[in-house]
């Protein structure tokens, strides 16, 4: 009972806070609650990570309290600026929109919901009862959760040969010392609420996380324009994805993270393109920063959404943008040298063909139901309009994220994990829920809408 309790502070603390923030910032817009309350998880347990940086530097021994008091004070702070514009006037006034749907309707879409809840507390007693089983989530993220749990505060991770060297100074290894601390401090979090160390309750932001996607992904999908039963049935598809359920049914490692922060931004950036919204901009902004801060990936995804950003503004000068960095990338392939080290990774000249297991892994088994089919069908029956005036930052972004894969697959080190099927769905993970809305998004652009739908239900 008490870790239950303990389980729904470490939730609750940032995940209201973080909601009240995003509301708060939005409070003048036509933003949907249900926007500021799916991207509020992310950004509060984001916000709660650079307190808990705050206090290691500052050499403050972690505590629930000392932690948890900002976080909760920024909370307060925002939801007295939400009371002082009176932004919760009007908003009952569009709850009843469900109830227009048919009884047929009502009953899919309810069915469509129990399904997902359904789904998401299935995940939620895998997580609570299976310990650490992925290799890389113990060796190289819940490693420097559990250092920094002990201490009360960040302590360096260094190779292992500076380890070796410097026997006797306060500082650990694992096999990645180099990645970012923003997950394990997640897990440190939840720990501190627990008050010990427990391997599976530590992974519980992994199903809050989840959850708190389909909630942003619903509500995105209705500021498109589309029905409660279509933005239901694409929430649907996107939680029952076996890869990305996977990864939260045997958390532990950041790749759900870098995902959802993407996806979460990408989403964002589109709605801008559409809107040209401030609180869109800041939002997609906000989430590309937790991206880039959550793995060296991140870094990378955020960087696709440049291109899209820039055909937002001028059309044909993000076309260009695009056919330049197509031509630079062909000259480094022709001219470059053998090897270069960027992100993480050693870029190669040299073409190396896996093609058969990323086909194998993408439309042959059941890591991605029929998702990837759905994709290329919507893309190939509406691609006369993927660059028109609507469609083209979102088209752009996905060129580049497409581009980021193929050369990561077929012209980096990583070819090797590719072919032995170790890294061939996690890198794809990380732009699938970006598709999903994509393809959402081309099949909406029927309606040829001048603005966002804001709905509130």
């Amino acid at each position: 009972m008490l870790d239950a309790i303990a389980l729904a502070l470490s939730i609750a603390v940032p995940w209201v806070a973080g909601a009240l923030c995003i509301r708060a910032a939005t409070a003048r817009s036509p933003q949907s609650l249900a926007i500021a309350i799916g991207y509020g998880y992310l950004a509060g347990m984001f916000g709660t990570t650079l307190v808990m940086r705050a206090l290691s530097l500052a050499g403050i021994r972690w505590g629930v309290t000392w932690i948890g008091a900002p976080v909760a004070l920024l909370g307060l702070a925002a939801y007295f600026r939400i009371r002082s514009v009176e932004i919760t006037r009007g908003v009952t006034l569009r709850l009843g929109a469900l109830a227009t749907l048919t009884g047929l309707a009502r009953a899919i879409l309810v069915l469509l919901l129990a399904l997902t809840c359904a789904r998401l507390a299935m995940l939620a007693v895998q997580v609570v009862l299976v310990p650490l089983v992925p290799f890389d989530a113990f060796a190289q993220w819940a490693s420097k959760a559990r250092v920094w749990y002990e201490y009360g505060h960040m302590v360096p991770f260094v190779s292992g040969a500076e380890w070796a060297r410097t026997a006797g100074a306060l500082q650990f290894t694992d096999t990645h010392p180099e990645y970012p601390g923003t997950v394990p401090l997640f897990q440190v979090w939840t720990a501190l609420w627990l008050g010990r160390w427990d391997e599976s309750l530590i992974n519980v932001p992994w199903v809050v996380a989840c959850a708190a996607l389909g909630i942003a992904c619903y509500a995105q999908l209705r500021r498109l324009g589309l029905g409660p039963v279509k933005a239901m049935f694409g929430t649907y598809v996107l939680l029952s994805l076996p890869y990305l359920t996977i990864q939260v049914a045997l958390a532990g490692m950041a790749d759900l993270f870098v995902a959802i922060a993407y996806g979460m931004a990408a989403i964002a950036t589109w709605q801008w393109t559409i809107t040209r919204q401030r609180s869109d901009a800041g939002l997609a902004l906000l989430i590309a920063i937790v991206c880039a801060s959550v793995k060296f990936e991140g870094s990378v995804w955020a960087l696709t959404l440049v291109p899209g950003v820039v055909t937002a503004f001028n059309r044909r000068i993000g076309l260009w943008m695009m056919g330049a960095a197509a031509a630079a990338a062909a000259v480094y392939l022709t001219f470059g040298p053998a090897a270069l080290r960027l992100f993480g990774y050693a870029l190669r000249t040299q073409f190396v063909d896996v093609s058969m297991p990323v086909y194998e892994h993408m439309f042959v088994m059941d890591n991605w139901h029929l998702l990837w089919y759905a994709v290329i069908g919507v893309v190939a029956f509406h691609w006369r309009t993927l660059f028109d005036d609507r469609l083209a930052p979102m088209s752009v972004t996905m060129l580049a994220a497409i581009a980021f894969i193929f050369v990561v697959f077929f012209f980096s080190t990583a070819a090797g994990a590719v072919e032995d099927e170790t890294i061939t769905n996690r890198l794809v993970l990380h732009a699938a829920v970006a598709f999903v809305f994509y393809a959402a998004l081309i099949l909406s652009s029927r309606r040829q809408e001048s603005e966002a739908v804001p709905l509130y239900a």
